[in-house]
């Protein structure tokens, strides 16, 4: 067993966006984070390199842009990216967001966020 606190994870800054690794140590084959998404924040396009990116809405609307079409991910949602697709989002509501977003395999930091 193997359990990690949020509190003691240190959050980081990428861009304009907070991330807060969650994964375990020992975890090898993918990755957990938590990505604070401010009002007005974009994620510009990009082609996902890892086999599967999943988002998960915690708080907020973020609006994606995946293969040319625009879907919301809201709090309980989820939104699976494949390898290959070209994705990006942007937080036009009208308060903080947070994603939950699961990588398989696991990053390379900071650039595969």
């Amino acid at each position: 067993m193997e359990l990690t606190r949020h509190e003691d994870t240190k959050p980081f800054e990428f861009a304009e966006f907070v991330i807060r690794e969650l994964s375990p140590a020992s975890f090898e084959e993918g990755s957990i984070a938590e990505i604070t998404v401010p009002i007005g924040a974009d994620r510009p396009a990009r082609v996902n390199q890892k086999r599967h990116r999943i988002y998960v809405g915690i708080a907020g609307d973020v609006e994606f842009q995946v293969g040319g079409e625009t879907v919301h991910v809201r709090p309980g949602d989820l939104l699976r990216i494949g390898e290959g697709e070209e994705y990006g989002f942007h937080n036009g509501g009208y308060e903080e967001a947070k994603l939950l977003l699961l990588r398989m395999p696991g990053p390379s930091l900071p650039e595969n966020y």
